[in-house]
């Protein structure tokens, strides 16, 4: 079978981020080995069979969650076409907004990845711990195997990625996550002539207020000091709180703001920025990113 590539950035939101010279060319940092390269929205933010997932008959579905997202893609146009006017969005592009923000932040592979590791980390803890009560000793004598014998052979217990991806889904459709973004205060940030946003794997980015210590070094949409930023566009970039300022509104901020922002982009990255140009300082921030995720010895952590 051909692979099947399937987007976790949709086309249309990386057509945002497009060079303003070129209608098909986009710039793709890798932020494990820090090069960029040029590409374009279809080849970039995508994994063969990313949401396929095996049916309980054995066989693989690679169509059934693809497919569910069609509708939400097709209002995206819409929504694009709101936050380029600089108007405050209709009732409908924002509802638009928030299942859009929910979704990206549901399926990046950041939290897929994140999620698989600590669930698989909780069974294996759970695992360990059964082979130390009597109820092992009999379950394994009672199938004629050494219970000691298992227990040398350190089995590893390991989420599976199906389960955890279709869970999380369920989140976004079913769970806490639209009401909650739904409910913050979102301001739409856009940058000057000279600035441009750029975006990533994992572009619904989770921030402590500045200069906040302690529980606040880890939070999430539901912390009530949390910063959300979204990338939009190369020109617009989504920032939610919680606490009243205005909502709705568009607001030009600076080139240090927008420098500020896009960092918050790159370090919350999981393997891929894009943007509308290969920027050096862009690129110099990428490639020191790496290097300490790297472990590199010339980079201070």
């Amino acid at each position: 079978m051909t692979p099947k590539s399937h987007h976790y950035n949709p086309k249309v939101y990386l057509r945002q981020f497009r060079s303003p010279a070129s209608k098909n060319e986009l710039w793709e940092y890798d932020l494990r080995i820090g090069t960029s390269r040029q590409s374009t929205p279809k080849l970039s933010g995508c994994e063969d069979f990313y949401h396929s997932f095996t049916r309980a008959d054995g066989t693989r579905d690679d169509e059934t969650i693809e497919n569910s997202f069609h509708a939400l893609e097709n209002d995206l146009p819409k929504l694009f076409e709101e936050i380029r006017s600089g108007r405050r969005l209709s009732d409908k592009c924002f509802a638009t907004f928030v299942t859009f923000a929910a979704l990206q932040r549901a399926r990046s592979p950041v939290a897929l990845h994140s999620i698989q590791e600590g669930m698989s980390k909780v069974y294996q803890m759970s695992f360990e711990i059964m082979q130390t009560t009597p109820d092992f000793e009999k379950s394994m004598v009672e199938k004629g195997q050494d219970p000691e014998a298992i227990r040398k052979l350190n089995l590893q217990v390991k989420a599976e990625r199906d389960s955890i991806l279709l869970t999380m889904l369920s989140v976004f459709q079913d769970g806490e996550l639209p009401r909650l973004l739904s409910e913050m205060e979102w301001t739409f940030l856009q940058a000057p002539p000279s600035s441009y946003f750029f975006t990533s794997d994992n572009p619904v980015c989770c921030w402590p207020p500045p200069g906040a210590k302690g529980i606040y070094r880890h939070v999430g949409p539901s912390s009530p000091d949390v910063e959300i930023t979204f990338p939009l566009s190369r020109r617009v970039c989504a920032l939610g709180i919680w606490k009243p300022r205005f909502p709705n509104e568009f607001f030009q901020i600076n080139q240090r703001q927008v420098e500020a922002i896009n960092y918050r982009t790159i370090v919350s990255g999981w393997h891929f920025l894009y943007g509308p140009s290969n920027d050096n300082n862009i690129l110099q921030a990428v490639k020191d990113l790496a290097a300490k995720r790297n472990g590199s010895p010339d980079e201070e952590l």
